[in-house]
């Protein structure tokens, strides 16, 4: 059963496709960042009550099975849910009805009732969003999963999977330029 973890910064363990346990500390817009010794991160911010987020599970899952599983790729892939209504309960039902094959976690501070820190350091506009960076601490890409969602309620079969490609760039050695598409889904407010 996968872990699951109320957001308690410093302490969170990140899911990878290596089993390494050294770590490496980095900075992102004033927020540390620790990483099990990899260079390319992927960070999703899902609701597990958003529809599109639900439907994006697919393409995300295949393409952490396919860089991860298949090609044994060091990346390091972070989920989080950025909402006030996600539980370690309903997050552990959306892990295990959607196969998602890392760890998402709650970035919610219900104390203070106010968004978590991986959440105010990114700052996703919506769920789902993907983060990728390479090396870790520099954003190459920003937006959405593939393109099948291109507004609300406007779904057609994907064209372009933004995530996958950007990884098959890294993982090639092509040249990366920072480039972001307007992710489609639940809002987050801040």
């Amino acid at each position: 059963m996968k872990k699951l973890i109320i957001f308690l910064i410093a302490t969170i363990p990140f899911v990878s496709c290596e089993k390494d346990n050294s770590r490496l500390v980095f900075h992102i817009n004033d927020c540390v960042v620790e990483d099990e010794n990899h260079t390319i991160s992927v960070v999703v911010f899902l609701y597990e009550n958003c529809p599109i987020a639900q439907y994006m599970c697919g393409p995300i899952r295949d393409t952490y099975k396919y860089f991860c599983d298949t090609l044994n790729q060091p990346i390091l892939f972070r989920g989080f849910s950025p909402n006030i209504q996600s539980t370690n309960k309903s997050l552990e039902k959306f892990i295990n009805k959607y196969d998602i094959p890392f760890d998402v976690f709650i970035d919610y501070d219900h104390i203070n009732n106010q968004n978590g820190e991986w959440t105010s350091c990114y700052k996703p506009t919506v769920t789902p969003e993907v983060i990728v960076e390479f090396p870790i601490g520099q954003i190459v890409y920003r937006g959405m999963i593939d393109n099948s969602y291109l507004a609300l309620g406007q779904w057609s079969p994907p064209t372009k999977n933004h995530l996958f490609d950007v990884l098959d760039q890294i993982i090639k050695g092509e040249e990366v330029t920072y480039y972001e598409t307007t992710a489609v889904g639940c809002q987050i407010n801040y």
